[in-house]
């Protein structure tokens, strides 16, 4: 009683400096009166303070009295948690978008527009209003610019321009477009404003009849290159990333092309083995070519059951190149441009589709063939 009698003679001054530190203490995490697990606050502004822990209650009481009010416990700050200083009433604001439910009412309209035209691009038609023999000239990997061999490609686009009967395949990597690498601009005197003017004249002013382009990985490196040839292509040529599963179709029949920048798989005792993999476990197509590794190589076979492939891979116009120099890589002379001749009233699929390492001797074949049809 004697203990009762001496804490009632607490001051206004020692009773608010208690109290006050008490709620200081909740704001720096300690815990509110009766939560265990930790130093509450009170425990922690009496030991601050000094006083003994079998005085603490009593100190407690004789504040809270004194002052006539307990302490704010809602002070307590959680870890992590933030609170503001003052009272405050914080604004409302209205949502920033529609609803969830209306966004995913609109992603769905765009995924079936997607898928629409993802399905489109399988096997879609090339069609033909004769059943005169046409060539397919498959152009590999120009990389326009100061490694590109200049005076075959050159001769190259005047047969491709000035042959009746031939329309072209570009396989991709149209230039160098160095995008992650942009560093090796400073090795090349070569700019993006100069590469995009030649891949204009490529596209567009070269004369050479395109029914399709594939964007390779040099294309997709840097993907402002791939929109802007997207964007000049006036005549809706077909352009692809990397792929195109295509039927050139003609009155009397068709014939399945697949054309890739490349197949997957590789081996070092085949070079078309992207191609064969293809053939046997992809969808049927009676030609599979592709370009990417700078090499070149033909084969025609008959599968099981009777289908007649035919297999290629461009060899490309990068006649320069010191990647394939460190890494051992072969420097090919021939097979640039691969043509394939196609003549759909022949009897049978051999005769049917003659690969051309030259394109030079390709197009002798194909206006021969054409004179002799007509």
């Amino acid at each position: 009683m004697v203990g009762k009698t001496g804490n009632q003679g607490i001051s206004l001054e020692n009773a608010t400096e208690f109290i006050n530190l008490v709620e200081a203490k909740l704001k720096q995490g300690y815990l509110p009166k009766g939560q265990g697990g930790g130093m509450g606050a009170i425990g922690a502004a009496a030991k601050e303070l000094g006083v003994p822990v079998s005085s603490q209650g009593g100190k407690y009481n004789s504040s809270i009295k004194k002052l006539g009010r307990d302490v704010d416990w809602s002070l307590y700050i959680k870890e992590g948690e933030i609170k503001p200083n003052v009272d405050v009433d914080l604004p409302e604001f209205p949502d920033d978008d529609i609803e969830a439910t209306e966004i995913l009412d609109h992603l769905e309209k765009r995924f079936a527009k997607k898928l629409e035209h993802k399905k489109s691009k399988n096997w879609f038609k090339v069609k033909l209003k004769t059943d005169e023999p046409i060539g397919l000239a498959v152009v590999g990997d120009p990389h326009l610019g100061t490694h590109c061999n200049i005076p075959l490609l050159k001769r190259d686009v005047k047969i491709m321009s000035e042959t009746n009967g031939i329309m072209a395949l570009n396989l991709g990597d149209t230039a160098d477009n160095w995008g992650r690498m942009i560093h090796l601009y400073s090795e090349d005197d070569m700019s993006r404003p100069t590469e995009r003017k030649l891949a204009r004249w490529f596209l567009k002013d070269a004369g050479i009849p395109w029914i399709i382009w594939l964007m390779g990985n040099h294309d997709m490196m840097h993907t402002e290159f791939s929109t802007y040839l997207k964007s000049i292509n006036v005549h809706q040529i077909v352009m692809n990333d990397w792929r195109a599963k295509f039927k050139l179709c003609f009155p009397s029949m068709e014939l399945k092309i697949d054309a890739a920048h490349n197949h997957k798989g590789t081996s070092i005792y085949n070079p078309l083995h992207g191609q064969k993999r293809s053939a046997l476990w992809d969808e049927d197509a009676d030609i599979y070519i592709a370009g990417h590794h700078h090499t070149w190589a033909m084969t025609a076979e008959e599968l099981d059951g009777g289908r007649v492939i035919h297999m290629a891979r461009a060899r490309g116009y990068k006649w320069i190149d010191d990647y394939a120099v460190v890494n051992g890589f072969s420097c090919d002379e021939y097979g640039a441009t691969i043509l394939y001749v196609i003549d759909p009233g022949a009897t049978n699929p051999v005769s049917r589709v003659k690969g051309f390492v030259d394109i030079e001797d390709g197009a002798e074949y194909l206006t021969y063939l054409r004179r002799r049809k007509n």
